[in-house]
């Protein structure tokens, strides 16, 4: 009998490990992206860079990708019409020049490379940072000598349209317009400032930047947790998020419990998925999820409110 509980309990616990992610989920550990990195620095091709998509969500522009990209020198300067980039340092340091005028441009179909850019902005970059560069903006990365920068690189399709920029959006006094960095250094400053103000929910939280979409999404949040979450389901939103500091878990899939609007009381049947600093998740529309922080414990984390689509394929 005692022999038949223990196969019984440890055939329910590999059933729980082994269960599949929801579709759409991914998620990407700061381990897994050490591993990838290094990976990557070993195949450098003559353009001083080398790159991996990590997942593709489909939709006609062909926008909505995870890459994951190695340089060791400078890059080609890029601009895309319609696409915008979400940027996540993982490894290395650098600069980011952007904005400007793009010199000797050439290419179609909305993307172009060039020589050089023209009065561009500076920004220098490092492990941790985050960074949203707008469509139809020349950008470029440099490396100084014997060094390197690796990022994810998250493109999301351009919003179309007259913006509706919130009352509670924050001014942003970044060049050029559009443009936003937020440092390591800088999300650290913010995650102790929330850690002093965390609401009776067990949590507090800011907005980082709103790009006017009509359904509020493609905005940026930071978002710090002390204690488990209310499970959340969003009908037309994806969250992409970045993992600032603190552990703990994310419950995801299965059926909300109770919904009232995009909350509830609980998920039945979801997968447990451990997170820590330096991990990127993606959270696909329509699926059940939630925080789960341990006792005396935090996690904080970055939260980018992407539209969704119809279509996703891997």
């Amino acid at each position: 009998m005692i022999v038949s509980l223990r196969l019984f309990l440890v055939g329910a616990v590999l059933a729980l490990v082994l269960q599949p992610a929801p579709p759409g989920f991914v998620m990407w550990s700061a381990s897994e992206l050490e591993q990838r990195d290094a990976a990557l620095s070993a195949r450098v091709a003559a353009d001083h860079s080398a790159r991996e998509t990590l997942a593709e969500y489909g939709n006609p522009s062909g926008a909505h990708r995870f890459r994951f990209i190695h340089r060791d020198a400078d890059g080609v300067p890029e601009q895309h019409e319609q696409i915008e980039d979400v940027v996540f340092i993982q490894s290395g340091a650098g600069t980011l020049l952007v904005g400007g005028d793009m010199v000797d441009r050439t290419g179609d179909d909305g993307e172009y490379t060039g020589t050089g850019i023209a009065s561009g902005v500076r920004y220098r970059v490092g492990p941790g940072d985050v960074i949203h560069i707008p469509a139809d903006t020349p950008h470029r990365y440099l490396v100084p000598d014997g060094g390197h920068i690796t990022y994810v690189l998250v493109l999301l399709p351009a919003l179309v349209g007259e913006p509706v920029i919130p009352a509670d959006a924050p001014d942003l006094d970044f060049d050029p317009t559009g443009f936003a960095m937020w440092t390591d250094a800088d999300l650290a400053r913010r995650d102790a400032s929330l850690a002093t103000r965390v609401g009776p929910d067990h949590s507090s939280r800011e907005t980082l930047a709103d790009y006017g979409s009509p359904t509020r999404s493609h905005r940026f949040r930071f978002i710090h947790r002390d204690a488990d979450g209310r499970p959340e389901i969003h009908d037309d939103i994806i969250d992409v998020v970045f993992i600032k500091s603190g552990e703990g878990e994310l419950l995801v899939g299965g059926e909300m419990l109770n919904r009232t609007g995009s909350l509830g009381t609980g998920i039945s049947g979801g997968t447990r998925h451990r997170v820590a600093a330096g991990d990127v998740l993606h959270i696909s529309a329509r699926t059940p999820h939630g925080y789960v922080v341990p006792d005396g414990g935090h996690i904080t984390y970055v939260l980018v409110r992407v539209p969704a689509f119809v279509r996703e394929v891997r």
